[in-house]
């Protein structure tokens, strides 16, 4: 992961925030003209100082992080959410559509996201991910895509090749995906949850009731 943060302290008592990947410093109304430039997300506002914004890309991951606030920043805990796509952030843009985030700074100190945040996170990502690796592609694959031995590689595929997904492949492919892997990702979560519980008390985990 590749980040980037300026933090400043202007007068006023405001503190900024600002976390992205290093970049060729593009006026920010050029960026967001860009087609693939992806989705803004704002609560707050500049005047009151209690302004968040979240950009997601494309592909619905935090790509950058902005905070101007007469608040105390957690710094290293929203450092950690770059990169992350929006379902690790609790359905983030459903969450955020249905009017139920109003302020991303009390969003992101509850209790929920403090997994996030433990260092052993990345770790368990990466074991998804070589999990999900192990995995073959899915059985209904877009034309284009069926030489992938992996669910990642047809995913990388059908990304790369721009390739056209019908509504029906997706929830074909979801499918598939929930009935091979979900239980497997599911497992992997309860283990770093139990290995970690002493710092994650507010988990439930099995056997606890």
């Amino acid at each position: 992961m590749v980040w980037n943060y300026r933090r400043l302290y202007p007068i006023g008592g405001i503190n900024y925030l600002h976390i992205a990947k290093p970049n060729i410093n593009a006026p920010l109304h050029a960026q967001m003209a860009q087609s693939d430039y992806g989705r803004v997300l704002e609560t707050g506002s500049l005047a009151t100082a209690d302004y968040f914004r979240l950009h997601l890309n494309m592909f619905n991951s935090v790509e950058t992080i902005t905070c101007f606030t007469k608040q105390i920043i957690d710094v290293s805990n929203l450092t950690c959410l770059y990169g992350l796509h929006e379902k690790y952030l609790n359905d983030l843009q459903s969450r955020f559509d249905e009017g139920l985030i109003t302020d991303f700074y009390s969003y992101f100190r509850e209790a929920w996201c403090l997994a996030l945040f433990h260092d052993r996170f990345p770790n368990f990502r990466d074991e998804v991910r070589e999990l999900l690796m192990m995995q073959g592609a899915p059985a209904i694959t877009p034309q284009g895509a069926l030489g992938a031995a992996s669910l990642e590689e047809a995913v990388r595929a059908m990304v790369d090749e721009d390739i056209h997904v019908t509504k029906a492949q997706r929830q074909a492919m979801k499918a598939e995906y929930e009935k091979n892997n979900k239980e497997a990702v599911e497992k992997q979560l309860l283990k770093f949850i139990s290995y970690n519980q002493y710092h994650l008390p507010m988990y439930a985990r099995p056997g606890m009731v």
